[in-house]
């Protein structure tokens, strides 16, 4: 019966190609014409009904309400055209058409809904897999997000035209559509009952990650458990989950490690109060006040709660949160334990700053290696020389992993010393990546919000990160025997680094030398791009075109912090405001370097301020007074027993809130980016009446 239905559907997809996604529907018959496929609207009923579901959601009533193959139409679905973006690699309307197969789930007309979750239904389990495949954020993030591996910080969403990328929690609006689709697809297989491979789950892991939801990821993985696959999870799916949930991958905290950096906060415990300095705690509490009422965007925060950072689902070291029992699952499990998921378990439980875990478990049980840290002094020894072919043979992985772990704790000097001593050991060549991630895990943690943190707690050599270490890592990586080529983020973290130290020489000649030159390299990528589109008269921007924008305004941004940067710090001092570098120097610098200067650049002098006005023909950002509240804050946990000690407060009722900061009116000047402009389409001709208008189009599209 199921044959003879589907030799009258007619095939899905017509045979361009012998891929792997063509020949998994091999039940179906050859094609018999070119006119469009069927959508799959056969008169079979599935087993799940309105009356056996147990659960209520937006697909109770349509579930098991089969249309009838008579009420089908010689037209492509949205399975169809998806199938056929993916058979022809076309990525430009895969995620396009995923969305619009998607929404057709849920669509109001009934008729439409039943339709596709029948298709679902009864759609391969094979073809399934193939299609989660081709929208697998972490293997095809290159080639849907115009920005992968952009930092996109506040001052972004300032200055350029990159906010529009993400959302108001700093997250890419691209990874956060995506969960969405995904949890509506995952949503009505539950509802059609139809089973799920362990890699699929995978697959919709990585969407929850990649969109910095933990908790939708602790979702999914609980769902292997509930449809009775919790022992088949392997290695990989608790790699997955762990990385999801703990926000391992770059991908996961939007390439931005200020995210997952351990706060000196995070470290604090009740029964050691005593060893703290006096007043510490209250000053940190003020301190991370402070900054909540600064910040205008709740970057970081989690989505149900916005009070709450991120990293409060990171836990301590026995919290309900941590790694550890997570952990001890994967132990009763039987989970085998390879270099990968100890690689894994390293950074997850320095996230929640868990030294003694890390130490014991991955360290010294895991690689056999032994480290004592005394004043900032880091003594490495032991190693296990592995047989080859075993499950924990060392890797590049493990180095990156040492940085990451090490780094996000504020133990630069322990991760400097870890990674050339297992390097050497192991006779195992230091990638490019590990000592970027070094270098920049250095310079996060110098950076004033975390190390002044650092000092309230005291002020340990193990955790002491000053911008001498970052100049000394720099001359490590770029000298013998390593020789690495820097890329411009490093040169940004190296530039950075030489004003914070008032080596301004140094840092204009690297300016002068690297970045701008870079930044006239992208521009020329920029104008042949935009010229070819032109000329082939696209209608719209193609993915290339927009991820050379990105990377363009993204160079643009850091040539300007750091010009601004680099006149803050040379007035700052009284005594250098008449010296030979503010009077001479300063004035060749903003009339060298116009382009990367704003309207009202600001400086000190020995008579007073500077403030010079620019006539910009293509601003970039515009001025407007708004009126804000600051974001929502709970209050320190020390705090809120204080208060119910006194009896300010009642944590035994059940109804009880977690105490918040008062909120404030804020009034501040706001940048808002001018939104760019581009010229698509062939160029009108000369007696066009809009023909002025595109030119103009053009010219503002290539300055910006």
């Amino acid at each position: 019966m199921i044959w003879r239905l589907s030799l009258r559907r007619g095939p899905r997809l017509d045979r361009l190609s012998s891929t792997p996604l063509t020949a998994l529907r091999n039940r179906d018959p050859p094609a018999r014409s070119l006119e469009p496929a069927r959508p799959a609207v056969v008169g079979r009923r599935w087993l799940a009904t309105h009356s056996t579901s147990t659960s209520a959601s937006m697909f109770t009533g349509r579930v098991g309400n089969w249309l009838s193959d008579e009420t089908g139409i010689d037209t492509p679905s949205s399975l169809d055209h998806l199938l056929r973006s993916i058979q022809c690699c076309d990525h430009t309307r895969i995620l396009p058409n995923f969305y619009e197969w998607v929404d057709s789930l849920v669509d109001a007309d009934a008729n439409i809904a039943t339709a596709a979750l029948q298709e679902l239904a009864e759609l391969p389990v094979a073809t399934f897999s193939e299609i989660l495949r081709w929208i697998d954020p972490v293997a095809n993030n290159n080639k849907y997000d115009v920005a992968h591996g952009l930092n996109i910080s506040l001052g972004h969403t300032q200055f350029t035209n990159l906010g529009n990328l993400v959302d108001d929690f700093g997250v890419r609006k691209h990874h956060r559509a995506l969960l969405n689709a995904a949890t509506i697809l995952f949503d009505a297989c539950q509802e059609t009952e139809r089973n799920l491979l362990v890699t699929d789950y995978e697959v919709f892991i990585r969407c929850a990650g990649s969109a910095a939801d933990p908790v939708a990821a602790a979702d999914f993985f609980g769902a292997i458990a509930k449809s009775g696959l919790d022992r088949r999870r392997t290695t990989a799916t608790w790699n997955e989950f762990v990385k999801a949930r703990f926000m391992i991958d770059p991908l996961y905290y939007q390439f931005d490690r200020s995210r997952v950096a351990v706060l000196a906060r995070q470290l604090f415990k009740e029964r050691k109060r005593h060893l703290l300095p006096p007043g510490s705690l209250k000053r940190m509490e003020r301190l991370r006040y402070s900054l909540n009422a600064h910040r205008r965007l709740p970057f970081n925060r989690l989505r149900h709660r916005v009070s709450q950072d991120t990293r409060a689902l990171h836990g301590k070291k026995n919290s309900f949160h941590g790694y550890r029992n997570h952990w001890l699952r994967s132990k009763e499990y039987g989970t085998l334990v390879d270099e990968e998921l100890l690689c894994t378990s390293m950074i997850a439980f320095a996230r929640g700053g868990n030294m003694a875990n890390l130490r014991g478990v991955v360290t010294i049980r895991g690689f056999r290696l032994k480290f004592t840290e005394n004043e900032g002094i880091t003594v490495a020894r032991g190693g296990k020389n592995w047989r080859e072919g075993n499950p924990r043979e060392p890797t590049e992985r493990i180095l990156s992993a040492m940085v990451e772990s090490f780094g996000c704790m504020s133990r630069i000097t322990t991760a400097k010393d870890l990674l050339l001593h297992f390097s050497k050991w192991h006779q195992i060549k230091i990638p490019h990546e590990t000592w970027s991630s070094l270098l920049n895990w250095a310079y996060v943690c110098a950076s004033k919000p975390f190390q002044s943190q650092r000092k309230l707690i005291g002020d340990y050599a193990a955790n002491r990160v000053k911008p001498f270490d970052i100049q000394r890592i720099w001359e490590t990586m770029t000298s013998e025997p390593y020789n690495v080529e820097p890329t411009f983020e490093d040169y940004s973290v190296y530039i950075k680094t030489l004003i914070i130290q008032r080596k301004f020489r140094p840092a204009i000649d690297l300016i002068r030398g690297y970045a701008i030159p870079y930044y006239r390299h992208l521009e020329q990528q920029h104008e042949d791009i935009v010229f070819d589109e032109i000329l082939q008269e696209y209608s719209r921007p193609s993915h290339q075109r927009l991820q050379m924008e990105a990377q363009k305004e993204h160079v643009w941004y850091h040539i300007a912090t750091w010009l601004n940067n680099l006149l803050s710090s040379a007035s700052a001092c009284k005594w250098q405001r008449n010296g030979h570098f503010m009077q001479v120097v300063v004035p060749e610098i903003v009339r060298e370097f116009s382009e990367f200067f704003h309207d009202q650049v600001r400086y000190r002098t020995a008579q007073g301020h500077v403030c010079i006005k620019r006539d910009m023909s293509v601003p970039r950002f515009t001025w407007s007074r708004q009126a804000r509240k600051t974001l929502p804050q709970d209050r320190g946990g020390p705090e809120v027993k204080a208060m119910a000690k006194k009896r300010k407060i009642n944590m035994d009722n059940p109804n009880f809130k977690w105490p918040q900061v008062p909120t404030m009116k804020v009034v501040e000047w706001k940048r808002t980016p001018v939104a760019r402009v581009r010229a698509m389409g062939p160029a009108p001709e000369s007696t066009d009446v809009n023909a002025r208008g595109w030119w103009d189009k053009l010219e503002r599209e290539l300055m910006t």
